[in-house]
C-alpha cells in the first residue's frame, strides 16, 4: 500500500446507538482501541469526500501504516470491513454493521472467544449490560391484529427496484473459509435427523469452521452429526462441538503425506493443522484436541497466512516441549512476528531461523534448535510417511 494512495468509503445502512454499544463492549476487546477508532472514523467520514488519502488518515489518527494494516486485518477478520483494491493506489472500504449482542454472544463462536480473552467474570458483567427484562405473558393472550385483518390485499406482486437500498442481514461476512462441500454433507445425512438449523447461515459457518480446523472430511462430519443427533430432536452446535472433539480424540488414523513437493516452503504451506498437531503435540488425544481448539480461537482473531501459521505453531511447539500454550501466548508471539514483517510461510521460515541464530550467538551455552530445523522436519515427514 502506498501511503499516498486514495480510498473511498461505503456503508449500506446507518448505525444505531445499539450498534455502537456492541462495538464498544463486545468487538473492541477483540480488535483493540486502534481498530475501533479506525472503524468509527470511517463511519463518520463515509458521507464525506474531504479525506481520501491514507496519509491524511494516518496523521488524523496518529498511527503508522503498519498499525493501520494490523488493525484493518482484525476488522476484516471479524466481518466489520471488506477491502477492495485496484492496484496499490486505489482502495474501497465497505463498512459492515456489527452483529446484534444476541447474535455475537450466542449464534457465533465470537462469544466463546471473547470469554477466553477477558475471562468469564468480566464477560458476565458485560452480558448484564445487554440483558433485557421480558414481561411475564403466561396469563395473557396475544390479540394482536395481523396485516390481512385490517387491510385488503389486491396484488401479490413484489416491487422490482434496480437500485441498491439500505438494508442489513447480519454483516454478510463468513468468518472462516469453506472447507467441505456443505451441500454434499447435507445430502448424505439421513432424512430423519435433518433439521431446519442446517440451512441457517450461522449454523453452517460453525460446522465449516470445525471441519476446517480439525481437517475433517464430509464423511467425518456426517458421522459427528449422527452421533450428536442420538436421542435428540434438536441438535445444537454445542452438541456437535463435543462430538467433534470426541471423534478426533478417538481417531487413530495414520496421517500420510501424499505427494512430496519440490519446494520445502510449499510443503510447510500446504500442511494441515491436524498434521502439525499430530506431529508435534505430545501423544495425548486430549492435549491434541485442546491444541486444535486453541488454533480455532487464534484464527478467529488473526488474518494469517496458513503457511505462516504452520511455521508459528511448529516454532512454539518445539520450544514448549509439545504443549501448545493459551491463545493469548500465540497472539503475543504472532504480534512480534507480524511487526518484523512476517506475512508468508517463507517470511516465517526465514524469521524463525533468524531468531534461532540470534539466540545461539547471545546464549552460546544454552541448547537451542539448530537453524537447519526445516531440513530436519522435512526428513521427519519422510520417515513418518514411509
Amino acid at each position: 500500500m502506498n501511503v499516498n494512495s486514495k480510498f473511498k468509503l461505503h456503508i449500506n445502512t446507518a448505525l444505531s446507538s445499539a450498534d455502537y454499544k456492541v462495538l464498544a463492549l463486545l468487538y473492541q476487546p477483540l480488535v483493540g482501541i486502534k481498530a475501533y477508532a479506525i472503524y468509527s472514523t470511517f463511519y463518520h467520514l463515509v458521507k464525506s469526500n474531504e479525506i481520501t488519502s491514507h496519509q491524511v488518515l494516518f496523521d488524523l489518527l496518529n498511527i503508522t501504516q503498519e498499525e493501520f494494516l494490523n488493525a484493518l486485518n482484525k476488522l476484516e477478520a471479524l466481518g466489520l470491513i471488506e477491502t477492495y483494491a485496484n492496484g496499490k493506489t486505489d482502495y474501497i472500504y465497505i463498512l459492515k454493521p456489527p452483529y446484534s449482542a444476541k447474535k455475537f454472544l450466542t449464534d457465533t463462536f465470537l462469544g466463546a472467544y471473547l470469554e477466553s480473552e477477558i475471562g468469564k467474570k468480566n464477560l458476565d458483567e458485560i452480558i448484564n449490560v445487554f440483558k433485557v427484562d421480558k414481561p411475564d405473558l403466561s396469563k395473557y393472550k396475544n390479540i394482536t391484529k395481523s396485516f390481512d385483518d385490517i387491510y385488503q390485499v389486491h396484488t401479490k406482486k413484489l416491487l422490482n427496484i434496480d437500485h441498491d437500498l439500505e438494508g442489513r442481514n447480519g454483516n454478510g461476512h463468513n468468518l472462516v473459509r469453506d472447507s467441505i462441500d456443505y451441500n454434499e454433507f447435507v445430502e448424505m445425512l439421513p432424512r430423519a435427523i435433518k433439521s431446519p438449523s442446517l440451512f441457517n447461515d450461522n449454523f453452517k459457518q460453525k460446522l465449516m469452521q470445525l471441519a476446517f480446523v480439525y481437517q475433517f472430511d464430509v464423511k467425518d462430519m456426517v458421522e459427528i452429526y449422527k452421533n450428536a443427533s442420538k436421542g435428540r430432536k434438536d441438535v445444537t452446535i454445542e452438541h456437535i462441538n463435543i462430538q467433534a472433539r470426541l471423534h478426533y480424540e478417538k481417531s487413530n488414523e495414520t496421517i500420510s503425506i501424499k505427494k512430496k513437493a519440490n519446494d520445502d516452503t510449499e510443503i510447510i504451506a500446504n500442511l494441515s493443522f491436524r498434521t502439525v498437531v499430530d506431529k508435534f503435540v505430545v501423544s495425548d488425544p486430549t492435549l491434541r484436541s485442546d491444541a486444535l481448539n486453541t488454533i480455532n480461537l487464534f484464527m478467529a482473531q488473526n488474518d494469517i497466512d496458513l503457511g505462516a501459521l504452520n511455521v508459528l505453531l511448529i516454532f512454539i511447539l518445539k520450544n514448549k516441549e509439545g504443549i501448545l500454550p493459551h491463545v493469548n501466548y500465540l497472539n503475543k508471539v504472532w504480534l512480534s512476528w507480524s511487526k518484523a514483517g512476517v506475512r508468508t510461510a517463507e517470511d516465517a521460515i526465514n524469521y524463525q531461523e533468524h531468531l534461532e541464530k540470534t539466540w545461539s550467538k547471545t546464549k552460546p551455552k544454552q541448547q537451542v534448535n539448530k537453524p537447519d530445523w526445516l531440513d530436519e522436519y522435512i526428513d521427519g515427514l519422510d520417515d513418518w510417511e514411509g
